[in-house]
């Protein structure tokens, strides 16, 4: 089952531009791996391999194939309908199938707008973020993992701090903009 999945994944995926494909690969391929592992450990079963601390399992390579082949297939099921569908249309599409719930008091419309304000911020907010972080990298400021990581994270903390504050402020091109290079050169 899960290969014939696989398959039409795949498929559905080849036809999605390579660098749409691209995009956001690396953290994706490190979460997958990071869902691998954790479920691969700690398993017990019949041994396969051991070696000090370290006991993989039968029963944990199947658990951490079959979970790891889920979480890939809902990530490649988001890649393509964000490549191939209008973020307008998904916002609809979700309204229209979250309505129902409506009847039971959940606050529906203000998910979907928080969800459409989201999907229209994020790529523009991934631009601006990949600028700032570019700009540093040409100084010749960043060497070595640890250096990213404080870059990365001087970058982000205003951005979050500003976005639980004023989360409609937050969005507007102005001042994220405004907000991420002035938190960059402050620095």
């Amino acid at each position: 089952m899960y290969l014939v999945i696989f398959a039409g994944i795949s498929v559905l995926l080849f036809r999605i531009p390579l660098k749409s494909l691209k995009s956001g690969w690396i953290p994706i391929s490190l979460f997958l791996l990071f869902t691998f592992i954790s479920n691969l450990l700690f398993q017990h079963g019949k041994i396969v391999y051991s070696v000090g601390p370290v006991t993989i399992t039968k029963e944990g390579l199947t658990l951490a194939s079959i979970r790891t082949m889920r979480v890939f297939f809902m990530i490649a099921g988001a890649k393509i309908l964000t490549a191939t569908t209008p973020v307008e249309s998904l916002v609809d599409g979700m309204g229209k199938i979250l309505r129902p719930f409506e009847k039971f008091g959940i606050p529906v419309s203000d998910f979907i707008s928080t969800m459409a304000l989201t999907m229209k911020t994020l790529p523009r907010l991934k631009d601006h973020i990949g600028e700032i972080y570019r700009e540093k990298k040409k100084e010749g400021k960043i060497r070595g993992f640890w250096d990213k990581a404080k870059l990365i994270s001087i970058i982000m903390m205003p951005l979050f701090v500003k976005s639980i504050q004023s989360p409609e402020s937050f969005f507007e091109q102005n001042n994220v903009r405004g907000d991420i290079k002035g938190s960059s050169h402050g620095h």
